[in-house]
């Protein structure tokens, strides 16, 4: 099935992904919907509403491009479909960071012009409670089931090589740390410090900013074909060189430089080989190809160049130990 890495748990992985993203959907809904209750005029609450509102994009568009993405080539589109996913992220991380940015200008002006935030009352069982202390139970919600999710989302990334699917696991993970500094400003406020609660803002603002900034660098990559990293992008991905060595295997192979994008979930490579000889059959080049794409089960496909000499764009790509 295109799109899916040909790993034996891979389609059951991406069935347990979709789950998790209508979880993640019907959760966020909740959430939403209460933190919109109790927000009162906290700024703290306004800004993790706002950040739990963006969690949906990553969720709904991972359930589009999961069908988008299928979709055979066709003449408009040869290489078919898969980075579209990525240039969704694109304008979807743009706006998350764009909004980062205006709640940390919001909550640092309300600092400076020292605004003191108005947090009313909760008829509840016919007494009147604090609003603050009833987003306590809220800010709780918000942050223990979504570090759950992002846990489960993280096991389902690597199986799949979604990258998009990772950087939202670590959203999700961290979002115990926006809703620990509401929880911190929202008893602050109760203690009598009106400074706790745009304070806290401030610091779910750049977690916002942090969040927009890594799935930003995340589908950038993809869309300039940049060289694969690992899933936690810590590290470069070794298939390029685990190609290249597996080509120098070859008794015709005299020299060869490998070129590996990402396309969505899968990899495709490219290998400019310099043949011993001056005539290869083929055959033998299809049966390397074959050979070769059996190196890491991402790979959708490989495609070899058989060239006299290096084109000098194609040797600036040379890895490292072979230069």
């Amino acid at each position: 099935m295109r799109g899916i890495p040909e790993r034996p748990d891979a389609r059951k992985q991406l069935k347990k992904a979709q789950l998790l993203a209508w979880l993640s959907i019907a959760y966020l809904m909740s959430t939403v919907s209460l933190l919109f209750m109790v927000m009162g005029g906290s700024q703290a609450l306004k800004t993790e509403l706002l950040e739990d509102a963006l969690s949906f994009v990553p969720p709904v568009l991972f359930l589009v491009s999961d069908r988008f993405t299928r979709k055979e080539p066709d003449r408009k589109y040869p290489f078919g479909y898969e980075r579209a996913v990525s240039a969704g992220y694109v304008g979807s991380s743009i706006a998350l960071l764009a909004v980062g940015a205006f709640l940390l200008i919001d909550g640092a002006m309300k600092l400076v012009t020292a605004e003191h935030p108005t947090i009313g009352g909760f008829p509840l069982f016919g007494h009147v409670v604090w609003t603050g202390w009833l987003a306590i139970p809220v800010l709780l919600w918000c942050a223990i089931p979504a570090h759950l999710l992002g846990r489960a989302k993280r096991k389902t990334a690597e199986p799949l090589n979604d990258k998009n699917l990772a950087a939202d696991a670590a959203m999700n993970e961290a979002n115990w740390q926006s809703a620990g500094a509401a929880i911190l400003g929202i008893v602050g406020v109760a203690f009598g410090l009106w400074w706790a609660d745009s304070a806290a803002g401030v610091l779910i603002s750049l977690e916002i900013i942090r969040s927009g900034w890594t799935e930003f660098r995340t589908a950038l990559g993809d869309v300039t074909d940049r060289s694969p990293l690992t899933l936690d992008e810590k590290e470069d991905d070794s298939v390029g060189e685990r190609i290249a060595e597996r080509l120098r295997e070859q008794p015709w192979v005299a020299d060869v430089v490998v070129r590996v994008r990402e396309r969505g979930r899968e990899l495709t490579a490219e290998a400019h080989v310099v043949p011993k000889e001056d005539s290869i059959s083929v055959d033998e080049v299809s049966r390397t190809g074959e050979l070769v794409c059996k190196v890491d089960p991402r790979l959708a496909e490989v495609t070899i160049a058989p060239v006299r000499t290096l084109p000098e764009d194609v040797a600036k790509a040379r890895q490292p130990e072979d230069a």
